[in-house]
């Protein structure tokens, strides 16, 4: 079986396992062949210990040789405990380095997170009017979208956008207990595909007249 030393090593002629957009200590134990898309991060790659072909992301190599299963891809059977044990200590330091280096809550001018953990205590301290318009959460919401404009680097136009009106007051009148907006993922996939959809069927009345008036660009 093979030494995590000769499973770290690539075979000549295949693309370099540690690139500066791949930090991943575990791509050392595989040797890319072939990137299968100019943006993201998915490989063809093979495995160093059982010379599997697979394909996938991080994700996925991770999973192939530290034998998680469920993952989209088969587990590494060439791997053995000494092997496994390396990676697995390779990838626990990797991901506390992440998760050290991950951006930390700033608190908001209102007081932030504090704010949250203090709002009912603070709520008998208000006026009347104030705590029937509740001004402190209106205002905590307030800075939460502004910081959502600047770390993300939106433009302020975007704030004259009616369907960002539209979408804070659709929240705001009705009941939505733990609701979470979309994400990454289903921004990109699901509602934009519904979307697409929608726009094709209300332009479909309009394709049909082609056939009898022509089309002009």
């Amino acid at each position: 079986m093979e030494s995590s030393s000769s499973a770290g090593n690539s075979s000549s002629g295949s693309v370099p396992s540690t690139e500066s957009t791949d930090k991943g200590p575990l791509w050392e134990y595989v040797t890319k062949i072939s990137k299968t898309s100019e943006k993201g991060g998915t490989w063809k790659f093979e495995c160093n210990f059982c010379h599997e072909i697979k394909q996938g992301s991080y994700s996925r190599v991770r999973a192939h040789l530290l034998q998680i299963s469920k993952q989209g891809i088969s587990t590494c059977r060439r791997v053995n405990n000494d092997n496994l044990l390396e990676m697995k200590t390779k990838d626990t330091e990797y991901e506390n380095i992440k998760t050290n280096a991950a951006p930390r809550d700033v608190p908001l001018p209102s007081g932030g997170l504090e704010f949250q953990n203090t709002n009912k205590k603070r709520k008998s301290d208000l006026s009347p009017l104030a705590r029937a318009f509740d001004t402190e959460t209106r205002t905590q919401l307030d800075q939460e979208i502004a910081r959502m404009f600047y770390t993300g680097g939106l433009s302020f136009n975007l704030a004259r956008n009616p369907y960002y009106m539209r979408a804070f007051t659709f929240a705001a009148n009705h009941n939505l207990g733990g609701y979470v907006p979309p994400n990454y993922n289903k921004l990109r996939t699901t509602l934009v595909q519904q979307e697409k959809a929608n726009v094709e069927r209300l332009l479909q009345p309009i394709k049909d007249t082609w056939k009898e008036r022509g089309c002009q660009l």
